[in-house]
């Protein structure tokens, strides 16, 4: 058995677990002045908590000697595995661990199968305590070394946290307290690129496409200089094309409820695993209930981060996802994946059955990575770009198939994506879900009337208020359970990503307001100078964004964590985020 010192081990592992934070934060190339400081106060945080270990442990008479032993080192030992698995997470997400981080990249969420593991673990746990308490011993005779160490550690973690308050502005405090919140409310005149819609239509056909991963920029309607939306392109000459289209969310399971439902499902500080039976209504059943046939097409998996329990198909007269028919051509778990070309020929199939007026709803999914199409597609540089061709050729089947069955004349047709998607890495965030940059928000959108002047509107709107606009558009009174509106000019616009990454963020008047819920940083950008968001603003100036920002986000979540639509009454929360129920 190999004897040492207390403070040997002290100054040893408290080095080396820094050495860790500096190789972590250098393979994720975040060296600022907020991880130089963290280096030394994690430092000094370890030097602190180790030598209180032996201080509390070490020469106390009510204890034995070996109890004293091996509790030193299972406390030692809890306290390296956990900072190792906080620098591996921090490694592959990016930031300093959260329970929802764990929760994320476990891929759990059941709370019976994360208490067995976590038992298990206690087991392995104990047994390496067992083993490393054989190899090693302590020889100090008093705990004054380590009684020493720690004081001295103390009064550098005390100068390091005054440091953080006195001279780092890196991070913003964020007001909490309900009281200071303001709910701002913002003049609302109706977009009048919309107001000149003044036609009457009687039931028409609505074919709704939802597409995968697409952020606005890569198609030629917005400037894409390749040729791989020739068919959407086409089409947008003929429509109504939204220029800044803000998705909810940047991450698919908050993005669809935020567009079908209109309705924003933040509901706490952990992802949603929808198991609130809080009130909602999906476009479907609206029309449905105007007494439209029904369809539901989907090349994804719906099962996918539980979706399935947050969307209602009973009034679908046909409802087909990917796993449906338990044949799919791609992926595995739950991100089994049909071709996007047998989803149209199962649509377009119903389309020939179904009774006029129809709604139909459809999702297609080449364009998420691993971006999938059959040969004969490779017809570009970049897989994305031939996924999105591919997508593309299935929406000209469809306009084709409406043309040729003479329903195009009194068929409406929306496409839009659920979010968008880095493919240009501006803020070292590549794909989607883990930002709230704009290539991720920013998402092509267009409504096609049959017989209605074509229009580009310009101002930002949401996926909140776009099932809204359509539907007053038809004449369809708004659901009370929807939080959005018809689109009108200032509305303050709102969107989260609650991946592992926890932010939330607005846009109002070209000021975009993002907040780290995590680190507790703020981001403030000026659009309308830098529409690519690469030069941050101080956050001082902007108080009033700010407050507005978290007063949304605090009503969310006291919505749901008090189920206020039981015992609905109308206040400033309610009348900030639109709730009605």
């Amino acid at each position: 058995m190999k004897k040492v010192k207390s403070t040997q081990v002290i100054i040893g592992v408290s080095l080396c677990l820094s050495l860790c934070t500096a190789i972590a934060t250098t393979i994720v190339n975040q060296w600022n002045a907020r991880n130089i400081y963290n280096l030394f106060y994690f430092t000094f945080l370890s030097f602190s908590i180790l030598s209180a270990i032996y201080v509390v442990i070490s020469k106390r008479k009510e204890i034995s000697e070996r109890a004293q032993h091996l509790l030193r080192v299972g406390a030692i030992t809890l306290y390296i595995l956990i900072y190792l698995i906080c620098t591996l997470t921090y490694v592959f997400t990016g930031q300093i661990t959260k329970l929802q981080t764990i929760i994320f990249l476990s891929g759990l969420d059941n709370i019976i199968i994360i208490a067995g593991v976590f038992l298990i673990l206690i087991l392995l746990f104990g047994l390496l305590i067992r083993s490393i308490s054989k190899r090693i011993k302590v020889k100090d005779k008093s705990r004054k070394p380590a009684a020493k160490m720690l004081v001295i550690n103390l009064i550098l973690l005390g100068i390091t946290l005054i440091a953080n308050t006195l001279f780092l502005s890196a991070e913003n405090s964020l007001i909490t307290d309900k009281n200071e919140l303001i709910a701002y409310r913002s003049e609302q005149v109706l977009l009048p690129e919309l107001s000149k819609i003044n036609e009457t239509f009687e039931q028409p056909n609505v074919v709704f496409i939802l597409l995968e991963s697409i952020t606005a920029e890569r198609l030629g309607m917005y400037g894409y200089p390749l040729n791989v939306s020739p068919n959407m392109d086409a089409l947008s000459e003929k429509s109504i094309v939204f220029t800044n289209a803000y998705t909810t969310a940047t991450h698919s399971e908050y993005a669809l409820p935020g567009l079908v439902s209109s309705r924003y499902i933040v509901r706490g500080d952990f992802r949603n695993t929808f198991t609130d039976n809080n009130p909602r209504k999906f476009v479907w059943e609206v029309f449905k209930e105007k007494n439209y046939s029904t369809g539901y097409f989907s090349s994804q998996d719906d099962r996918w981060q539980n979706m399935n329990r947050y969307l209602n198909y009973d009034s679908l007269d046909s409802y087909s996802y990917s796993v449906s028919d338990e044949v799919t051509d791609y992926g595995i778990g739950f991100s089994q994946k049909d071709y996007d070309h047998r989803t149209r020929q199962l649509a377009t199939q119903w389309l020939s059955q179904a009774k006029e007026p129809f709604f139909i709803y459809l999702d297609f999914q080449a364009t998420h990575e691993p971006y999938v199409y059959p040969d004969g597609y490779e017809k570009f540089d970049h897989k994305y770009d031939n996924s999105l061709h591919y997508v593309d050729d299935q929406i000209g089947k469809i306009i084709s198939y409406l043309q040729s069955t003479n329903k195009l004349n009194n068929t409406i047709i929306v496409i839009t994506a659920d979010h968008g998607h880095d493919l240009e890495n501006r803020h070292d965030i590549a794909g989607h879900g883990l930002s709230i940059y704009n290539e991720e928000l920013i998402v092509p959108a267009l409504i096609f009337i049959p017989n209605v002047k074509p229009t580009v509107v310009h101002d930002p709107v949401s996926h909140i208020d776009f099932v809204p606009a359509l539907l007053d558009l038809l004449g369809h009174p708004i659901p009370d359970e929807f939080q959005g509106d018809v689109l009108r000019k200032n509305r303050p616009i709102y969107f989260v990503t609650q991946s592992h990454k926890y932010k939330i963020g607005m846009v109002e008047n070209n000021i975009k307001v993002i907040i780290d819920m995590h680190r507790n940083m703020i981001e403030v950008y000026d659009l309308e100078r830098d529409p690519k968001e690469l030069h941050k603003l101080s956050s001082k100036q902007y108080k009033k964004q700010i407050l507005k920002l978290l007063f949304w986000h605090f009503c969310q979540k006291e919505y749901y964590k008090n189920k206020k639509w039981i015992s609905f009454e109308q206040d400033r929360c309610s009348v900030h985020n639109n709730f009605k129920i």
